[in-house]
């Protein structure tokens, strides 16, 4: 049999070694870590402070540490960045404009979404994100009406 250690690749070995590093810090330091933890973290990894502080972080949301330059770029899947009051708006609108008996088009949509945020002073969203805002109301009230069957 072979030692599953020697079966790993260089890098997954390094890997390996961060999470175990950062897993032994954090357990020894609990929710707080001090300066001399993050010393500690960036003399035993060879990293600088900012990554140590990106691989605690991404240790702590998901279990593993993963080479800052392997981690997904982007915003999170589901992340909204409209205010409240562009939200609001916006369901608003879908709900009362465009799920109506003669529902407008998606177009005729946009284009009143667009004036009612002009209206209260406020930068249109985009399209796409009128478009997922439709499509994720559209879902609800069909498993809505699924559950009341």
């Amino acid at each position: 049999m072979s030692d599953h250690k020697l079966d790993l690749s260089p890098r997954d070995a390094q890997t390996r070694v961060r999470t175990d590093a950062i897993r032994d810090i954090i357990l020894r330091a609990g929710k707080r870590l001090s300066q001399e933890h993050i010393e500690e973290v960036t003399d035993k990894l060879g990293v600088s402070r900012s990554t140590a502080y990106r691989m605690i972080k991404t240790f702590r949301a998901c279990g593993a540490v993963v080479d800052p330059k392997a981690r997904p770029i982007g915003r999170p899947k589901g992340a909204r960045m409209l205010d409240a009051t562009r939200e609001y708006l916006i369901r608003e609108t879908i709900e009362t404009f465009y799920f109506t008996p003669l529902a407008p088009s998606y177009t005729r949509l946009y284009k009143e979404i667009q004036e009612r945020c002009r209206k209260n002073g406020l930068r249109p969203p985009n399209w796409r994100t009128v478009r997922s805002r439709v499509n994720e109301i559209e879902a609800r009230l069909s498993a809505q009406r699924e559950r009341a069957n």
